[in-house]
């Protein structure tokens, strides 16, 4: 891993309160960010509440810039501005060209994440007055060339960043500190196999309490927008006069996933030729998620295979699927099903949670909050 992975990492977490100021020798106040840069949707959070409150959800923004369009008239957009950022971005797509920074979890435009990076200090830091120290999740086997991408994008908008990979940052997410003492509670950073379904990359790791090894994680750039782009094919080939664009598909796809025996009975209206249609596309939505399901199923036993034996048979039992993708129906039950069927002894997949929840984001926080001074890579 890079230097801001394997030197000193962090390894205790101190409570929400604490690490918050800067000793007294320094001029400004520390702000600890926990971030989850995503390709499509990313999440920062700057404060730690008790695992069940619903104060931690995090901030949710879209991972888009937008440059206007050529010859835009005075007026069109807000403030004239000559580059909008997440939801602005979206609210005003009709007159911007929309540019996503990120391509499988990393870097594909270092300008545009920059850009993006910048405005995401802007919403924690407004006045630009504290030292902000940010830990990033970044997918399970980014190489140096990403990190360091992700480096050069981040100075000018932080102060000092760590690079963590985002499933064990889930990990810790989901974790309740306050449960440990409990002999029923299964604690998920202690034995565990962490998927996370994101949009550009599955990423793969074991976390048995400390942080992964190259040999514990694994990424596959198979993952919801690979899923986009079957059930787009899939539709057109059943109807080849229908139009429509893949900002359309996934919002059909986030509607009516599954995974399993196919289903019918999702019917969604679209134009054609300027009118509205309604078509049947759960056949469709059912083949694409299953196989991605697929993919997910396949890389799991490679990672299995490189569990310790003496591991193997309890982290069969504490499979744990998050990020977007595991909000496909019957995802858990389904990988479950053929774990069993392929011979694995007493296989248990559960669900992270089945709201919406930051946890990479609440990981990243509880790892920045723990961190000493000298284990920060300063920009």
């Amino acid at each position: 891993m890079s230097e801001s992975t394997t030197k000193n990492e962090p390894t205790g977490i101190k409570s929400s309160g604490e690490n918050d100021l800067a000793s007294s020798g320094d001029k400004k106040r520390k702000l600890h960010v926990g971030l989850d840069l995503g390709t499509l949707q990313s999440c920062f959070i700057t404060k730690l509440s008790k695992p069940s409150s619903d104060e931690n959800t995090g901030t949710l923004i879209p991972t888009v810039v937008g440059y206007p369009e050529d010859g835009i008239l005075s007026g069109i957009l807000p403030g004239n501005s000559k580059m909008l950022h997440g939801d602005d971005a979206i609210a005003n797509e009709l007159h911007l060209r929309l540019v996503n920074p990120l391509s499988d979890g990393v870097v594909s435009d270092l300008e545009a994440t920059q850009s993006f990076l910048k405005y995401l200090r802007s919403k924690v830091d407004p006045e630009y007055k504290r030292e902000v120290l940010c830990v990033i999740g970044i997918p399970a086997v980014a190489d140096a060339d990403a990190k360091e991408n992700l480096k050069k994008a981040a100075k000018g908008a932080f102060d000092g960043i760590l690079f963590i990979p985002e499933p064990f940052l889930a990990a810790l997410g989901m974790r309740d500190e306050d449960k440990l003492q409990d002999p029923e509670y299964r604690d998920p950073v202690s034995n565990s196999l962490f998927v996370d379904i994101g949009a550009g990359t599955t990423d793969f790791c074991i976390v048995q309490g400390y942080f992964p090894k190259p040999e514990d994680l694994l990424s596959i750039p198979f993952a919801g927008n690979e899923v986009d782009v079957l059930l787009d094919k899939a539709i057109r080939e059943e109807y080849p006069e229908v139009e429509v664009p893949l900002s359309m598909i996934r919002k059909f796809k986030e509607s009516y996933s599954y995974a399993g025996e196919s289903e019918s009975g999702a019917r969604v209206k679209i134009p054609v030729g300027g009118k509205p249609r309604k078509i049947e596309i759960g056949k469709q939505v059912g083949e694409s998620c299953n196989q991605l399901l697929q993919e997910v199923f396949e890389s799991i036993k490679k990672v299995i295979a490189m569990a310790s034996p003496q591991s193997v048979f309890s982290l069969l039992q504490n499979i744990i699927l998050t990020g977007g993708g595991s909000r496909i129906r019957n995802i858990d039950q389904e990988l479950q099903r053929l774990l069993a069927d392929d011979g694995y002894e007493d296989p248990e997949v559960t669900i992270s949670s089945r709201e919406v929840k930051p946890f990479v984001a609440i990981g990243a926080l509880k790892v920045a909050k723990a961190a000493r001074d000298d284990q920060w890579v300063r920009l």
